[in-house]
Formats: structure tokens, C-alpha cells, sequence
């Protein structure tokens, strides 16, 4: 007979798998925590436990109060609304890919419309497109949010990983990657369209890797640091292209700027065409292509020194 167990220490919220392993899952939760398993779930059952874990995300999170957890493992495809405060959503296992997350097409796996959200230790595989605007994430009154450690990793005709129409100021970053959103003119890891402009956004230590695009968003006063930026990768057709990237990092087009971009490394010159700032942000500390930096940023024309020959 199979035993879960969860529980914590003084620091860290423990649970244990399925499988018999124990991982330390973060701070211990503030509410409640239900569990969905595709494996061994059901939707007659309460959620309270792996043993008694719902079948889908949907079931488990409808159960959710502000301030509750939903822990995952399997591999499932839905979309899922979360329009509660303080509501997580975390991978079960040691790595994500225990816990596996799509959508159908033109599908937003989870979209998150309340603040101080927080995804986590989850793969998704962003959702095709034939119409609309498909996301593995939608942020739209999502403040605070935090999405850490979780892979994004494109399929066929995936357009956006992160998507959100800018309503989603000090939202934090962190420690992701994001692969193969690769699909022509649309395929973008982290993209924001709309009026509002993001504040306060930190994104740090993630690895981007065979992206049409990287990051594409309007920010003011945000923070881009210690992240892995190829220009290089596989394109949709599985060829390599070694200017695959089009736009690495462009943050212009926000009321104002002052975004802090550094210790980032850079897979091709420094140049409008690839990297593209904001009004007075500080752009130094970057590690280009040829290994070389530079520190100035023109408001007009975007970065305005090419990198010095190595």
C-alpha cells in the first residue's frame, strides 16, 4: 500500500511523492493544499491528500480558497482560470517534468487574473495556434506573481510562453527556461501587448534558448539580470540557424523607462535590430557574442554602440 506524507519544518513546506521521494516544495503554505494526479486521480475523491488527489487541475483548484496551494503530477492538458489571491500552483516532483501542463490549441493553460500568484516546478508545452492568442501563461491583474523554476517548451505553432497584456507590475521571473518558441513572426518567451506598460518586473537567471524572440515588452523601472540570451538555436523547420533570434530583449515603447539590464549573456552584437532600451535605462555589465561589453543606451535609436571588434 502506498504512503504520502506531507507536513514541514520550521523552513520549508515537505511533501512526499509519489514514488517515495521527499522535496522541499518552499515556504510552508498559508491555507490549504489539494493535489491532482492524472495517473491516480479522480474526480470522486477529495483532493486532500496524493492518495485522494482529484483527477484534473480544474477539480483541484475549484476547491481553492485565497491563499491555497494546488500540487500537480502527470501530465495533463487544460485551461485553468485562477482568479484568487495568493493561490499556487506547483510541480510534485523533483524537476518539471513531473509534472506536465498543455493546452489545446488557441488555449491559455492558466491564466492568472489576482495578485501574488505563484507557479512553480511545472512543464509546459504552450499550446498551438489557429486563432486567438494561445499562452501556456496568461497574466492580466496578475501583480506580484512570482513563475520559478518551470520549462516552457514549444511545440508545433506555439506562439507565446508568457503572455500578458502588461497588467502585471513586480512580477518575478525567475530561474526558468524557456525552449523552442520558435514559430515564424509570432514565437515569443516572455510578451506583453496592450496599454499598460510593466513596472517593476524582475526577470533573472533564466536560460532562453532557440527563441524567435526572447523578451518583448514595454517596461519601466524593471530589472532583466543574470540571464543566458542565444541568438543562436533550432528553428520550426528543425534546422539550426545561427541568427535565429530576432529580438533578444527589446523593453522600448514604455510612458518611461529606467530598466536596469546587466550580467546578461548575449549571443550576438549589441544593436538595435537585436536589443532595443528604453528611455534612460542602463544598459552594462552584458556579455556579448564577441566577449566583449558595453554600457551606453540612446533613448531614439535603441542601443547606440555596436561592440567593439574582439
Amino acid at each position: 500500500m502506498a504512503i504520502y506524507w506531507r507536513g514541514w519544518n520550521k523552513f520549508k513546506f515537505l511533501e512526499m511523492i509519489p514514488g517515495g521521494s521527499i522535496i522541499g516544495v518552499g515556504p510552508a503554505p498559508l491555507g490549504d493544499v489539494y493535489y491532482a494526479d492524472s495517473a491516480n486521480g479522480s474526480s470522486a475523491y477529495n483532493g486532500k491528500s496524493w492518495a485522494t488527489a482529484k483527477a484534473t487541475i480544474a477539480q483541484a483548484a475549484a476547491l481553492c480558497s485565497a491563499g491555497d496551494t494546488v500540487m500537480i503530477s502527470g501530465s495533463f492538458t487544460e485551461a485553468v482560470s485562477c482568479a484568487l489571491a495568493g493561490v499556487s500552483f506547483i510541480g510534485g516532483g523533483t524537476n518539471p517534468n513531473a509534472a506536465i501542463w498543455t493546452g489545446a490549441a488557441d488555449a491559455k493553460c492558466l491564466s492568472i487574473t489576482a495578485a501574488n500568484c505563484t507557479v512553480k516546478n511545472i512543464k509546459f508545452r504552450p499550446p498551438a495556434y489557429s486563432a486567438g492568442i494561445p499562452a501556456a501563461i496568461y497574466l492580466a491583474g496578475a501583480s506580484y506573481t512570482t513563475i520559478e523554476n518551470c520549462r516552457f517548451q514549444g511545440k508545433t505553432a506555439s506562439w507565446y510562453a508568457i503572455y500578458t497584456t502588461g497588467d502585471c507590475d513586480n512580477t518575478k521571473i525567475l530561474n526558468n527556461e524557456f525552449l523552442y518558441m520558435n514559430t515564424a513572426t509570432y514565437g515569443t518567451a516572455i510578451k506583453s501587448a496592450g496599454t499598460a506598460d510593466i513596472s517593476g518586473m524582475v526577470i533573472k537567471g533564466n536560460i532562453f534558448q532557440s527563441n524567435l524572440n526572447h523578451i518583448v515588452a514595454p517596461m519601466k523601472q524593471s530589472f532583466i539580470t543574470d540571464n543566458d540570451l542565444p541568438a543562436g538555436g533550432l528553428a520550426a523547420a528543425g534546422t539550426y540557424s545561427g541568427t535565429l533570434t530576432v529580438l533578444g530583449i527589446d523593453v522600448h515603447g514604455a510612458a518611461s523607462g529606467y530598466n536596469v539590464v546587466t550580467r546578461n549573456q548575449l549571443g550576438s552584437l549589441y544593436h538595435q535590430a537585436c536589443y532595443y532600451g528604453g528611455t534612460g535605462d542602463e544598459w552594462n555589465g552584458n556579455l556579448c557574442k564577441d566577449r566583449t561589453h558595453t554600457t551606453e543606451v540612446d533613448a531614439t535609436t535603441g542601443l547606440s554602440i555596436l561592440a567593439p571588434a574582439a
